[in-house]
């Protein structure tokens, strides 16, 4: 009689239930008999595997003796009040076990310190008595269904870091392999840090003229120009120290924009690419900074990405320079690092000035105060707007003058400047 009356009230929903619940088992735990075995023969009727129990203690041993057998226990739908072990205390032994599972509470209706109870071991999903089949059924599939939503977004998540991984790991392994294509023709240190930040004259699709001095032989400043379809990308960047190993960085630096700009990819996926090797070649651990300016010539607009770099300088006619300034972190240190970005229109006749912080970090004694005293940003700001009606060479060669007047040519570190014009 019973059988035959779950069997009317359910819904016609059932065959769908029936097919999702397939190769599913629900462990039923209530004290009373006659509930028990109501709930048991709803579930089987729609397609589940059943269990059932009496009390929590019983339901542990037999969820935990399940658990390496071919069929272990998927699901729990348990009363409050039980026998021995309570539906709260069967929670949090399971969970203190490592063997959580997607559970569904039977509550009596409005007591809210059981939910708030229920809540606080992680639990969102109850159902109060009384409650007709269709809606128990319809809460247990719904639980399920959460399940495979979540299973299913972190599979995606899973797989999209994966395919980011190979995808990362081949362009490294491109841009390794000309790296050491690269670096085979240097045979000397000095000469190669020499031949790595030479800008040719009349090469690229902007003017450009580069002064640059070393604190020592060897130095760690870099800065190169490569022309593109649509304008050019200029990369200027920093390494700490003034040594072999300062010098070995520049070369990798160097080969790594060579291969960036041949495969076309833009400033973000340098840095990330060149921060990736930096960080897992730990035993030549170098902190850089850099700026990667790509120039748009067609559509007249730059687009800056800066890993801790000094802000760029932009000086358009008949008005005062600025300093364009993109936050972001120091390659070599962080595996997950994030790079500022600013985009601005230029026009024919802008000048853009790059450099590293050597050259704004230049000083001199204040024999007044007796402290030292910086050229820093607004110091050449102030040089860059003095000399601007100069033809660029001559502009940026009278900017690099009066820096070197400034600290008396003392030099502590590298110093770089890099002028642009828009032509």
């Amino acid at each position: 009689m019973i059988k035959q009356a779950i069997d009317e009230t359910l819904s016609s929903s059932l065959n769908i239930i029936r097919m999702n619940a397939v190769n599913k088992h629900i462990m039923i735990v209530e004290d009373e008999e006659q509930t028990r075995f109501t709930l048991s023969i709803i579930l089987k009727k729609a397609g589940y595997k059943v269990t059932t129990a009496a009390d929590g203690l019983t339901a542990f041993t037999k969820i935990n003796n399940a658990k390496n057998s071919p069929a272990p226990i998927d699901f729990l739908l348990t009363d409050i009040q039980l026998p021995y072990m309570t539906g709260l205390e069967l929670i949090n032994k399971l969970n203190n076990a490592n063997m959580s599972l997607p559970t569904l509470v039977i509550t009596g209706y409005g007591d809210k310190k059981i939910v708030i109870e229920l809540m606080r071991t992680g639990c969102r999903e109850y159902i109060d008595k009384p409650f007709e089949p269709d809606k128990l059924l319809n809460r247990v599939e719904s639980v399920f269904a959460k399940i495979e939503k979540t299973k299913s977004e972190e599979k995606k998540r899973h797989e999209l870091v994966e395919k980011e991984k190979i995808e990362l790991n081949r362009m490294l392994q491109s841009y390794k392999h000309n790296f050491e294509s690269i670096r085979e023709q240097f045979t000397s240190a000095v000469d190669s840090y020499k031949n790595l930040i030479q800008i040719e004259p009349n090469a690229y699709k902007v003017k450009s003229v580069c002064r640059y001095r070393h604190a020592m032989e060897l130095g760690g400043d870099f800065i190169d120009i490569r022309n593109t379809e649509t304008g050019c990308d200029i990369l200027v960047a920093d390494v700490a120290g003034h040594d072999m190993g300062a010098s070995y960085h520049t070369v990798m630096i160097k080969a790594f924009f060579d291969e960036n700009c041949r495969a076309g990819n833009g400033g973000e996926a340098f840095f990330k690419l060149l921060n990736k090797q930096l960080t897992e070649n730990g035993k030549n651990n170098r902190m850089v900074t850099a700026n990667y300016l790509s120039l748009n010539l067609e559509e007249m607009r730059g687009e800056l990405i800066t890993a801790a770099h000094p802000s760029i300088i932009i000086q358009s006619a008949f008005s005062c320079p600025r300093a364009l300034n993109a936050a972001g972190d120091v390659l070599g240190i962080y595996e997950d690092v994030a790079f500022g970005a600013r985009s601005f229109d230029i026009k024919t006749g802008d000048r853009l000035f790059l450099y590293t912080d050597g050259f704004i970090d230049i000083c001199r004694l204040d024999v007044s105060t007796g402290k030292k005293e910086k050229l820093g940003i607004e110091g050449a700001l102030e040089l860059i707007k003095k000399h601007s009606y100069l033809p660029l060479k001559d502009m940026t060669q009278n900017i690099w003058n009066d820096a070197l007047n400034f600290c008396g040519k003392k030099l502590y570190d590298d110093a770089l400047i890099l002028g642009v014009e828009i032509s």
